[in-house]
């Protein structure tokens, strides 16, 4: 799998992940139960993405559009030093 690919399966998962959290919060669950990962629904290479506050995915998720963005205009690994 490419970086490409990657970042839009986890920027998938997390968007999804969003949704169940907010979706939560609007049904009044305590958020402590809505941190377990225990939905059979999510994708097991980002269960993290569980633990995730709303915030720190709303956090994530558009650091993931910009990575993604990056790599679309042909910007590819910044973090890498150029010799």
């Amino acid at each position: 799998m490419n970086d490409d690919e990657h970042l839009r399966r986890e920027l998938r998962s997390a968007r999804e992940e969003l949704v169940r959290k907010r979706a939560r919060q609007s049904d009044g669950v305590p958020s402590a139960e809505s941190r377990l990962p225990l939905m059979p629904e999510r994708d097991e290479a980002f269960l993290r993405l569980a633990l995730m506050s709303v915030e720190d995915l709303e956090t994530h998720i558009d650091r993931l559009e910009r990575d993604l963005a990056d790599l679309e205009d042909g910007i590819d690994r910044p973090d890498v030093e150029l010799e």
